[in-house]
């Protein structure tokens, strides 16, 4: 059913509008650009797929949730240097 109405479209447009490319894509991405973790400033930036809602209500897409913090060592409170 889907394919006849997008042929059905196709035939009314015509020439109208020229697409470089088409892209369907089924399902979430398995990560963005990052990959499945970075850090930004002092925080991990870590990538949670897409998944069904608690009470599988709606779809949640894959994002990126804040993670752990970066620990950064206080020369002034070391006792090694």
């Amino acid at each position: 059913m889907l394919f006849a109405a997008i042929a059905a479209a196709s035939l009314t447009l015509g020439t109208a509008v020229q697409a470089e490319e088409l892209r369907i894509e089924i399902g979430d991405r398995p990560f963005y650009n990052h990959g499945p973790r970075y850090w930004e400033g002092d925080y991990e930036m870590i990538w949670v797929p897409g998944h069904w809602s608690e009470h599988g209500h709606h779809w949640i897409h894959g994002h990126y949730r804040k993670g752990e913090h970066r620990r950064h060592v206080d020369v002034r409170s070391d006792d090694r240097h």
